[in-house]
């Protein structure tokens, strides 16, 4: 009698378990290169890389030019997420869908930042940084829709 009512102890903590399992976000990554050429010889490659989970994202995305007047590169890094902190003209952290945490500083010098009035701690936001060949950059933060 005793192994059987340990088999089936065993068998209703498996149960258990796997009923309290999380159901896991869709997740999908997505990297690419292009390189391109223009007419006047400049040379273009534009690489991606994004990682989409559920309906947070986090990607970066860089181009270099290799152009007459020398070499130009950008990047452009995006995050689609939850602020978990945020203090007005100093930082934002904002958490993605696989737990991740994103920080910005806002206050840096050679930056520019735009955040949208009605951003605060539990609110979903795209946030974008895009940085020039100079070290320039502007962050962007808006509020996204409700899903």
């Amino acid at each position: 009698m005793r192994p059987i009512m340990s088999l089936f102890l065993l068998g209703s903590v498996l149960f258990a378990g796997a009923a309290c399992e999380k159901n896991k976000e869709p997740r999908t990554e997505v990297k690419s290169s292009v390189k391109s050429t223009s007419a006047d010889g400049a040379k273009t490659t534009t690489t991606t890389e994004a990682v989409r989970v559920g309906s947070t994202l986090a990607g970066t995305t860089e181009t270099t030019s290799d152009t007459a007047h020398g070499k130009v590169k950008s990047e452009t890094e995006t995050v689609v997420g939850t602020v978990t902190t945020y203090k007005p003209n100093k930082e934002i952290e904002i958490l993605t869908g696989d737990n991740t945490k994103h920080d910005f500083t806002l206050d840096q010098k050679d930056s520019r930042v735009e955040v949208a009035a009605e951003v605060t701690v539990g609110t979903k936001v795209q946030l974008t940084q895009e940085k020039d060949s100079e070290g320039r950059k502007l962050i962007r933060v808006v509020v996204e829709p409700n899903h």
